[in-house]
């Protein structure tokens, strides 16, 4: 367990620093907005389609070997990322990184998650590990960009992918997939795409406010600064939600956190969208955070539950990926101007949505696991 949440750590690192990372490879290749935006998606792009070819291979590959070819893709490509003499050399590098390196060593890793007991309880310790891991890559990489330059950064986080190696002998050779063609495994398989579904919807709730967080603060009068501080405070009280979905795990059971959760995230884009002064911005912010991680190990969860063979578990990341794109592009739709607070309004309707449809879902969860 602790193997696998190391490797869901070094995997998704990249992509939990992504704001930072990109403006290094900013600075360092002097690109523009247009092109630093490319890369970003390449890579996000590149780790969803490793996601979405995971429901076919994960059941059938060896995966030390997977892993073995993931992590070395991974080291190599982060080994390059600062030899690149040009911006599409540049692209195609972050794309193979995230298709064929950390975006197949994720899926593999949540794959495997679905397939311990107490899921829950792992992946919420998971997401606090990603959690400081981010506030760590924060605070690190302009301190090694500042000394090093560009080789500082690629070759930390090559050295730290490299790790993983040493976790590659605790995996098992092959996941567990099951072949019963029973009444049951047929309601485990409807559970697994309903809960998947779920969490685009709920993707698609983070995204669009989160996206446009900082112009919420900014429209609201406040200044850079404050706005940067008050995301700050609001990762770390993010945190404290994942925390407390480990130290629960299931005592409770997945209905109770996951309905108080979404509950207070309507509440919280209610405040966003109908407040705009300093300590209500500032409460929202941190809410939202909170609930947010406290949701998603509860959800992941009941995902690996409905999936016995962690085929849904691997589509995971293209479930948040994609919900997260789909987000802000629908406050785009309908955005007038720079009323910036109709985001917490589309995200309000969406764990609307989302709370709507997983009750249900969880407790035919319950039932069938019973």
């Amino acid at each position: 367990m602790i193997s696998l949440i190391w490797l869901s750590l070094v995997a998704a690192l990249t992509s939990n620093i992504q704001p930072i990372f990109l403006g290094v490879l900013a600075e360092s290749f002097s690109l523009s907005g247009s092109q630093l935006g490319f890369i970003g998606g390449a890579e996000l792009g590149g780790s969803c389609l490793a996601s979405v070819s995971a429901g076919y291979w994960f059941p059938r590959v060896r995966l030390r070997r997977a892993g073995l070819f993931a992590i070395t893709v991974s080291v190599l490509g982060n080994l390059l990322t600062s030899e690149a003499t040009d911006f599409s050399q540049l692209l195609l590098i972050r794309f193979t990184t995230g298709f064929l390196g950390t975006g197949v060593l994720y899926a593999l890793t949540l794959g495997l998650f679905g397939q311990l007991k107490n899921a829950d309880r792992i992946i919420a310790i998971a997401v606090v590990t990603h959690v400081l891991s981010l506030a760590v890559g924060m605070s690190t990489v302009p301190l090694l960009m500042e000394r090093w330059q560009l080789p500082g950064v690629t070759v930390s986080l090559a050295i730290l992918l490299s790790t993983a190696f040493l976790c590659l002998f605790l995996l098992p050779h092959q996941s567990r997939y099951e072949t019963s063609k029973s009444a049951t495994s047929e309601s485990y398989n409807f559970l697994g795409a309903a809960l998947l579904v779920s969490l685009i919807v709920f993707s698609i709730g983070l995204g669009s406010s989160w996206a446009f967080m900082e112009r919420i603060g900014s429209s609201a009068g406040f200044a850079m600064g404050d706005i940067g501080n008050a995301l700050a405070v609001s990762g770390l009280i993010g945190g404290f939600g994942a925390l407390m979905a480990a130290v629960l795990g299931t005592r409770l059971g997945r209905v109770l956190p996951i309905v108080v959760a979404l509950t207070l995230q309507v509440l919280t884009c209610l405040l966003l969208a109908t407040r705009n002064d300093w300590y209500s911005y500032l409460v929202a912010t941190a809410l939202f955070n909170f609930n947010w991680n406290l949701t998603l190990p509860y959800l992941m969860g009941a995902i690996s539950a409905a999936d016995r063979s962690g085929r849904f578990m691997v589509l995971i990341p293209a479930a948040q990926t994609g919900g997260y794109a789909l987000g802000p592009m629908l406050v785009g739709i309908f955005l007038v101007g720079d009323s910036f607070q109709l985001a917490a309004w589309v995200s309000m309707s969406a764990f609307i949505v989302c709370l709507a449809m997983i009750v249900p879902l969880l407790n035919r969860v319950s039932r069938i696991n019973e």
